[in-house]
């Protein structure tokens, strides 16, 4: 097998596995908060504020799929919705110290549920995996910005 079709089957499968274990952290979390909530004040602490528009770009979700999200998080109040300046039309998303505070508690509830499966490992261990897809996420991401 060529260099270039070892490492494509090699990122499929870190692709893979990363989505099994967030499922799988997600389902043994005594946390019971939608995932999709988690997902999308994720994206916005992670892309700051966005237009509706660019959110449903990233997540790869329809529009009406996106506005409904983020009006029900504005409801809760984890996200605030403004009228973007350069266009009074379109909304922009940002997330809130509320949501800010309930992303941190849903984190903390995944490691916690982690923590019974995992306690034997050192912490070095999991710091090393953690900078390691950190590192990959990191590089994709500039390269995809350019």
């Amino acid at each position: 097998m060529d260099r270039d079709a070892e490492l494509r089957r090699l990122l499929s499968e870190l692709v893979t596995n990363a989505s099994r274990f967030t499922r799988l952290a997600s389902s043994i979390s005594p946390d019971t908060r939608p995932r999709t909530w988690t997902r999308a004040l994720s994206l916005i602490e992670e892309y700051g504020p966005l237009r509706i528009s660019e959110f449903a770009r990233i997540d790869r979700c329809s529009q009406p799929s996106a506005t409904a999200l983020l009006k029900t998080l504005g409801e809760q109040g984890l996200v605030t919705r403004t009228s973007d300046p350069n266009d009074s039309r379109a909304v922009v998303v940002e997330m809130s110290d509320a949501g800010r505070e309930w992303i941190a508690d849903a984190r903390y509830a995944i490691g916690d549920g982690l923590l019974q499966y995992l306690h034997h490992l050192e912490p070095e261990q999991v710091e090393q995996i953690a900078r390691g897809l950190d590192e990959l996420r990191g590089a994709v991401k500039s390269r995809s910005e350019q």
